[in-house]
């Protein structure tokens, strides 16, 4: 049997992991912002994208960002509310994003730094959620 003060440390320790993958999930949150902002940025022609401008686009590149522009917005507002269909969004909008660059690399050409970005932000976000679904020994 545990005693009293067992029982608190677990459960501050949980708490404390809860709490990380909640700040995890903010960080992720403006993150998915700040990407899909600059979607919208070449969209609306204010930035150059990497198939060029929006216009000079093939209708591939045309129609991912696009897509992308909707669905990194869309995690980062599920996100920052905490919703579960946000973290959903955003696993598939990183999936999305990788494999444009990873499988589709012949169209869309490969981005290392995306495909690390979205590579480490899932790997941190399953640590986490393995880290606070463990149970804590007793």
């Amino acid at each position: 049997m545990a005693d009293g003060n067992e029982v608190r440390v677990a459960q501050a320790s949980r708490d404390r992991q809860e709490a990380m993958l909640e700040y995890y999930g903010i960080g992720l949150s403006v993150l998915m912002m700040l990407l899909g902002l600059r979607h919208w940025a070449i969209i609306l022609g204010l930035i150059g994208g990497v198939g060029g401008s929006f216009e000079a686009m093939s209708a591939a590149w045309k129609v991912a960002t696009m897509h992308m522009g909707v669905v990194d917005l869309v995690a980062s507002v599920g996100l920052w509310t905490r919703a579960a269909w946000g973290r959903v969004m955003w696993v598939y909008a990183a999936i999305s994003e990788i494999a444009l660059h990873t499988v589709f690399i012949g169209t869309f050409g490969g981005d290392p730094f995306i495909v690390a970005l979205h590579g480490a932000a899932l790997i941190g976000f399953f640590a986490l959620i393995v880290m606070s679904r463990r149970q804590p020994q007793e």
